[in-house]
């Protein structure tokens, strides 16, 4: 039995590795020279920093079952503070306590905040009152949202948070997608908020952190799961297709192809439509109109004397309706306390999102000028940043718009009937993030090793 991943980021690191503990043989084939995909840790002074994701969720197994699997359990640590601000109204305003994914469930809390305008607050709490809404089959962020607590909270709640995470914007976003658990809370209950109440209390309490790193940073993890599968980087793939005889065929740019009884397609969803056009247009279609966002992050290092700000918490979220550059300001020393190369305070300063593309137009010099100016103005700073990271993720956030999971069904199964065996994991498809990359891997490894099994 023979598989060949596709891609060595951590969603077909992970598919390999499990695949490997099955007993199945897989070769990973990746078209950079590197592997890691979005997980990148660099230095500055000797000390590492996650330039892409820094944390994974602690409180569902799946990441922090594979650390513990590969001897990493001992460098998972939590980060230092949870408590997060939002840039609103011309203010620096604490989230308020009581949230579900931006979502209010205590309107006392909402109002002391200050993130909304009173009648902000008295919009929201109509929730409470409001008939029913008729579910639509795949209604957007927005759509839910802004019809039962108004465009405020939609605006400068909701959207800095699950659009934050998505890179994406709340009126195309599929909340079926990105929220689950707030779209299964909508269909259950006359009130949104009520029924999140209702399902929160019905949680069993825990007290495993909700974020977990590691501890010389993130790209721990993707390079000691590359380390122990086989890995083929700068090897590019043109196209898979199915021989008469059956066999799947992986064609390599400027290499020999590759047959094999399984492919996994770990790689952006519109890279998946190129190599399974010329099997499956079906498929390939579908796959395509997934759009992508682009991001850039900038990590400014100051001297400590420069700041006049507390930095008590773990940053801020600037909602899109303010019309910034930045979108989101880790205070990474704050949250990580361990990582300050040189003694100096860190600020992770992140840019782009769906709809904005000003990064494109301005060179890393250009990004860090402003990126400085607008933190500045939030935080009072006091001089320039004496050191600079800048991290480009070019087309790299897939958009979960309406339709979205609709889209991937039916990729699946036109794959499924017209290049069986090719199988799709990864953050295009049903899920973003480290820890749903890694659950996505888990179950297809699962399912392919039964599949061949039989």
């Amino acid at each position: 039995m023979r598989v060949v991943v596709v891609g060595a980021g951590i969603a077909g690191l992970a598919t390999a590795w499990y695949l490997q503990q099955a007993g199945v043989d897989a070769v990973v084939l990746e078209a950079s020279n590197r592997a890691g995909g979005k997980v990148r840790t660099r230095e500055l002074d000797g000390v590492a920093l996650d330039v892409g994701p820094d944390t994974f969720l602690g409180r569902t197994p799946w990441a922090v079952d594979l650390c513990r699997e590969l001897g990493l359990d001992d460098d998972l640590v939590a980060p230092a503070t949870t408590q997060a601000w939002l840039w609103s109204r011309g203010q620096l305003r604490p989230l308020p306590d009581g949230l579900a994914l931006g979502v209010p469930l205590n309107p006392l809390a909402l109002a002391r905040s200050g993130v909304v305008s009173p009648e902000g607050v008295a919009r929201a709490a109509l929730d409470v009152v409001l008939p029913q809404i008729k579910p639509r089959a795949d209604p957007s962020v927005s759509d839910v949202i802004g019809d039962r607590l108004g465009r405020e909270v939609l605006d400068r709640l909701v959207d800095p948070l699950i659009g934050g995470i998505n890179a994406g914007r709340s009126d195309r976003l599929s909340l079926a997608a990105v929220a689950p658990d707030l779209f299964a809370a909508f269909r259950r209950h006359r009130s949104l908020i009520l029924g999140l109440r209702g399902e929160r209390r019905k949680a069993p309490p825990s007290d495993v952190p909700l974020f977990l790193g590691l501890r010389g940073g993130m790209e721990r993890l993707t390079s000691t799961l590359a380390a122990k599968v086989d890995v083929s980087l700068s090897t590019g793939v043109d196209g898979v297709e199915r021989t008469d005889a059956g066999r799947l065929v992986v064609n390599v740019h400027d290499g020999a192809p590759i047959e094999t009884d399984a492919v996994v397609l770990a790689v952006p969803a519109s890279a998946a439509a190129a190599m399974v056009r010329g099997a499956s247009a079906k498929a390939a279609a579908e796959l395509a109109q997934t759009r992508f966002a682009s991001v850039a992050v900038a990590t400014l290092a100051y001297r400590p004397d420069d700041m006049v700000h507390p930095l008590n918490g773990s940053g801020f979220l600037v909602p899109r309706v303010d019309g910034r550059l930045l979108t989101a300001c880790t205070w990474f020393s704050s949250k990580w306390p361990d990582v300050r190369p040189g003694g100096l305070t860190l600020l992770r300063c992140s840019a782009g999102r769906d709809g904005d593309e000003r990064i494109a137009d301005l060179d890393d010099g250009d990004l860090i000028a402003r990126l400085h100016a607008e933190a500045a103005d939030a935080l009072g700073l006091q001089a320039a940043p004496v050191e600079a990271i800048v991290a480009r993720w070019p087309n790299a956030f897939p958009q979960y718009d309406v339709g979205h999971l609709g889209r991937v069904d039916a990729a699946e199964r036109a794959l499924a009937r017209e290049l069986p065996g090719t199988t799709l994991v990864g953050a295009s498809y049903r899920g973003v993030g480290i820890a749903s990359c890694v659950r996505q891997a888990k179950e297809m490894a699962r399912r392919i090793t039964g599949t061949l099994r039989t």
